[in-house]
């Protein structure tokens, strides 16, 4: 149906002797529908509320599982069979495959005239000769689009948090979020999101932000600092800086990009970019929660009633790979936005499982008679080494100098470990030992005063400890005393359950042409890898997964081994073509 629009509500009065028209009966379908789905709307919301889960059957077939959604109309729909297609016969595909490298794919509520009848009345209201249709059909269109919804914050988000897009081009995107109410003096965090939307090569920015009614350490303006080489390669990264509301009386507060100050950074090149924009939020000495209650009801009606414009449901964010002139799914992500409508069959169930959960607490506290718990599995304890250690220092040194251990090594293997140091008043065994800053203990003698710092090689397993004095002295050594702790909670996991692969696992290049690959653990929290091409001239990997095809043609195998686990490994093989060679 074409009206979006709920109002004016109008139904047919009947008496006898009417005379009954297709515009009576038009009225009173619209009557009854249109308070349905103002009810589905006001009341509910919209979006999925159960199923619809896009799955990727093969590299280029998905399939949307039944379900039932809510459209921003309060219109019913319902995929009740799972539709199976490949991606080139999906409306929109051709128009939005491009070099993205990604697509998002939508449902919106349809329908249809069926089951075409002869008219009595002879020519069709639409010049169609004699046939009419008897039925409108109740169905839903499913299509490709790249765009993303033209407002920030069309879910429930937006009704307490506010999210806006300071920076998008080069192939990322910059958006901030900020709470739309904040109680004075309290604490909240501004979140940034940087979004990888198909740039290959690593990017890195920086940017100041002004704050107003609002303070990081004490200052009015926030540095936000990102490099996609300090981080694991993936397609979002969340940064989170701590923010003060100040101590102000309902005032519009906020955080605004200071004009100018972005530089942007691809591949280790500057390029031109703009940001603009910024969060709004208010201060004032009232709860958050309230000020949002009272948001929602003073604007909920004018936000629904004014956007009637067509609003997809996006049911799925798919990546794709391009091999050629088409393109391979990569990955599928369920739900990019959030469009969840959250029903009272669910409600009802998380109620009782904070009702469960408030009463152990309640059970904890009071030290009631409880059943006794289930026994658990040990955890697994980690293991300890320790041992001695001597810092050279010459002959003596002054206030601020620094000295350092020879490499020591811990025993526990390569990996993540945590050391502890102490240090000796002196030489001589009998001297006392002291754990944390020496300036607590104001003890006069031979002693050294001076901080302790340990530097852990994970690649090794040593270490070497450090020594900054803090007032001078005449000592030539300083007796160290060093437990070294790894924590074993990782090593509990079987090594079968360790997972190492790589993606894309098909890839076909051009000579000289160059592709990102990724390195994709499971059960592992070191995620640090080691690149190698196993041909000598099969071209070159740097340490960030970024691969440049030789001159050659070939296939060329290219290895990723983990750096805390050497015994997993994982390779992938590059069809490298020379398309002038093809044609010749």
């Amino acid at each position: 149906m074409k009206n979006l629009k709920y109002f004016p509500f109008a139904r047919s009065r009947y008496f006898y002797g009417k005379l009954l028209t297709v515009d009576d009966f038009e009225t009173e379908q619209k009557y009854m529908n249109d308070k349905r789905r103002l009810v589905n709307r006001f009341l509910h919301g919209s979006g999925v509320v159960c199923g619809m889960n896009v799955v990727r059957v093969d590299d280029r077939t998905i399939s949307v599982e039944m379900g039932l959604a809510l459209d921003f109309a309060g219109r019913e729909i319902v995929v009740d069979a799972p539709v199976i297609r490949k991606l080139d016969m999906i409306d929109g595909y051709d128009e939005s495959a491009g070099e993205e490298g990604y697509l998002y794919l939508c449902i919106e509520y349809a329908e249809q005239e069926t089951e075409p009848v002869h008219s009595i009345a002879g020519a069709g209201a639409r010049g169609t000769g004699d046939v009419e249709y008897n039925k409108y059909a109740e169905g839903y269109r499913i299509f490709f689009t790249g765009q993303e919804p033209e407002h920030e914050g069309f879910t429930n988000a937006n009704y307490y948090q506010d999210t806006k897009t300071v920076y998008w081009g080069n192939g990322i995107r910059i958006k901030q979020c900020l709470r739309r109410f904040l109680t004075a003096g309290r604490e909240t965090t501004l979140t940034v999101l940087v979004e990888n939307m198909g740039q290959q090569q690593p990017v890195a920015f920086d940017y100041d932000l002004a704050l107003t009614c609002l303070q990081h350490q004490g200052k009015d303006r926030l540095h936000i600092r990102f490099d996609e080489k300090e981080h694991p390669k993936a397609g979002r990264y969340r940064l989170e800086f701590p923010l003060t509301a100040m101590d102000v009386q309902d005032a519009e507060g906020g955080a605004q990009v200071v004009s100018g100050s972005l530089k942007l950074l691809v591949g280790g090149k500057e390029v031109t970019a703009q940001a603009a924009g910024g969060n709004l939020c208010r201060v004032s000495a009232g709860s958050a929660e309230g000020a949002v209650m009272d948001q929602y009801y003073r604007t909920a009606m004018e936000e629904i009633v004014r956007n009637t414009y067509q609003q997809s449901i996006y049911l799925a964010k798919i990546a794709l790979i391009k091999a050629g002139p088409s393109y391979y799914i990569e990955s599928v992500e369920n739900m990019p936005f959030r469009q969840y409508v959250f029903n009272g069959s669910l409600s009802a169930a998380m109620n009782d499982l904070l009702l469960s959960e408030l009463e152990r607490l309640r059970a904890g506290q009071s030290g009631g008679d409880r059943a006794p718990a289930a026994p658990q599995a040990a955890a697994p304890m980690p293991e300890v080494a320790s041992g001695p250690g001597v810092v050279n220092k010459g002959i003596g040194g002054t206030e601020g100098q620094r000295f350092f251990s020879p490499e020591i090594s811990h025993g526990l293997g390569l990996g993540p470990v945590h050391v502890c140091l102490a240090a000796g008043w002196n030489i001589n065994d009998d001297a006392p030992i002291v754990c944390g800053s020496p300036e607590i203990f104001n003890e006069q003698g031979g002693e050294v005063h001076a901080e302790l710092a340990a530097r852990v090689d994970v690649t090794k397993g040593t270490f070497v400890a450090g020594l900054r004095l803090i007032a001078p002295t005449s000592a030539r050594h300083v007796r160290i005393h060093w437990t070294a702790v790894r924590d074993n909670r990782e090593s509990a996991l079987a090594r079968e359950q360790r997972r190492l692969f790589i993606r894309p696992d098909v890839c076909e290049l051009e000579v000289r042409e160059t592709r990102y690959f990724q390195a994709v653990f499971e059960n592992v929290d070191d995620q640090r890898v080691r690149w190698s091409v196993k041909e000598p001239q099969g071209g070159e990997i740097d340490e960030n997964g970024m691969y440049t095809a030789p001159n050659t043609v070939g296939v060329y195998e290219i290895t990723a081994e983990s750096t805390a686990h050497p015994e997993l490994r994982a390779s992938t093989y590059v069809v490298v073509r020379d398309p002038l060679q093809e044609e010749g």
